[in-house]
């Protein structure tokens, strides 16, 4: 079976169909890395049966919990009663009970929240802990960054990455990333996950978000060169808050200022409107954990050391 990317359709276009996971199969078992909003629950749960024609889903691997990457759990377990789920051991309890992770999902959110999708209870007896999950062929990377409960896989020879170095995509042949760093963010993980994640073997490997194969090393790089682009921009005087200035509004003039300035962003630029809306709503949400941590710097007297590794 070849490694493919499975999407859910969800109501807003102007998301398109960034939200999924990867099917693959290695010794004999299936295993989706991912699997979209609750939103787009039903269309993916539906391209899945079709590609697995009639054979059994044995594995789901969560690079994280959030609800873009775990929604799509609730009408997978219907489907496929069988199956289990790999998560961080520290995010077991939020698949259980999902309260706080809703809430969470609408702070951060806000409106697209819905689109996420409010997460049912899960069986825990279908959960296994990273800790315990000794398949073969199945090499587990703590990779805290994104998320403090964030993993990434080696299956066979095959990377998942999930958002440890962003989200990466290929447009019109050029590599460019979208930072990964909602509130809170902590650089000093980001960099050493990523730097975990460089010392393997250059193979074949998948980032969230996107349908493509993308090249592994270039792509964290790339990831690392533009968190401390990001640092030094924000450190200058002319991104701090302006008098009177909002929130929402500070953190559009630093995304359409980073459009400008940020040479890794060049491709968007290409963008059709509706994608572009998307890109920067993401982006702000990224900003804004960038903003909260250079904020604790400060407080704290000094930068934290985003060249780390």
């Amino acid at each position: 079976m070849e490694v493919e990317f499975i999407s859910g359709e969800v109501e807003r276009p102007e998301i398109g169909d960034m939200f999924g996971g990867w099917l693959t199969e290695h010794e004999g078992r299936t295993f989706m890395i991912d699997c979209g909003v609750g939103g787009g629950a039903k269309s993916l749960a539906g391209r899945l049966a079709d590609r697995l024609d009639g054979r059994d889903l044995d594995f789901v691997l969560l690079t994280h919990i959030h609800l873009d990457h775990s929604g799509g759990l609730s009408e997978i377990m219907k489907r496929w009663p069988a199956v289990k789920v790999v998560a961080h051991e520290k995010g077991l309890r939020h698949l259980i009970n999902p309260e706080r992770l809703w809430h969470s999902t609408r702070e951060v959110m806000g409106e697209l929240a819905d689109l996420y999708g409010q997460p049912f209870p899960l069986n825990p007896a279908a959960l296994i802990p990273h800790t315990e999950a000794d398949l073969p062929g199945l090499t587990i990377f703590e990779t805290p960054g994104h998320a403090p409960h964030h993993l990434s896989y080696r299956l066979g020879g095959t990377m998942f990455v999930g958002e440890a170095g962003g989200c990466p995509q290929l447009l019109n042949g050029r590599l460019y990333n979208r930072p990964a760093t909602p509130p809170r963010y902590f650089p000093a993980r980001t960099f050493e996950s990523i730097d975990l994640l460089l010392r393997e073997k250059d193979e074949t490997a998948y980032f969230a978000h996107t349908h493509e194969r993308l090249p592994y090393h270039e792509s964290l790089r790339l990831c690392k060169e533009q968190l401390v682009f990001w640092a030094d921009f924000l450190r200058r005087p002319e991104a701090a808050v302006r008098e009177g200035e909002s929130g929402r509004d500070y953190l559009t003039r630093l995304t359409d200022r980073l459009f400008e300035e940020d040479p890794i962003l060049g491709p968007l630029n290409s963008l059709p409107p509706m994608d572009l809306w998307r890109e920067k709503f993401f982006m702000r949400n990224s900003l804004e954990g960038f903003v909260q941590h250079m904020a604790e710097e400060a407080e704290a007297g000094g930068p934290a050391n985003h060249e780390a590794g």
